[in-house]
């Protein structure tokens, strides 16, 4: 005699495996080689359901970022747009996220993350990381004297990113924190020397 099968409600997919899974592929194979059937087919799940979770190949690589900017979003919120310097919005966006990576399995997986980007450069027009930028920049306004915030909010995201990149690719030994620190106080001496320069060269005569 048979036994009848069971049924009920389809377990979940998870996310957090999904991305895992389509991370891994991505890493050995390239970003653009890998497709949406075959990260599907290795998650165990249709792709229908990828597509549900994942609208775009690309929001895979990006997982858990639309979490970082409604964090961003909040913490700009309670500091009302206080006109921060560069060391306060590291302080108050970026260092709360890179101590997580810490972690040595945390630390792994952001490595693989950032060596995939910086072999596939498209990947970082990335709209919520543009919306990052826009926030970034609000709390940057009336410090950032004249030049635009959003410029200077770009830049600030594209530094963390370089940093966090060579951190991923040579930083052994180093923590992600520990990285992005040193790149940004190694810009501020540079910045320094040239305003002292500047400061101190000859006037050219009349």
């Amino acid at each position: 005699m048979q036994t009848p099968s069971k049924r009920g409600r389809p377990q979940e997919a998870d996310p957090r495996r999904i991305a895992r899974i389509a991370l891994r592929l991505f890493v050995r194979k390239g970003f653009d080689r890998v497709t949406v059937g075959e990260i599907a087919e290795a998650a165990s799940v249709s792709r229908r359901t990828l597509f549900r979770l994942f609208p775009s190949k690309s929001e895979l690589v990006w997982d858990g970022l639309d979490e970082v900017r409604d964090v961003v979003r909040q913490r700009a919120a309670s500091l009302g747009g206080a006109g921060l310097g560069i060391g306060e919005v590291l302080r108050e966006f970026a260092e709360p996220f890179l101590r997580r990576l810490d972690a040595p399995e945390a630390a792994k997986t952001a490595r693989q993350r950032l060596r995939l980007l910086a072999g596939a450069p498209a990947l970082f027009n990335h709209p919520p990381l543009r919306e990052i930028e826009a926030v970034i920049a609000t709390t940057l306004a009336g410090s950032a004297g004249e030049t635009p915030a959003p410029l200077v909010a770009r830049t600030l995201v594209a530094a963390t990113f370089a940093a966090l990149i060579w951190w991923a690719e040579h930083g052994e030994g180093m923590t992600a924190l520990e990285a992005t620190r040193a790149a940004f106080t190694a810009l501020a001496r540079v910045d320094q020397g040239a305003s002292s320069t500047a400061a101190t060269s000859p006037k050219p005569l009349a």
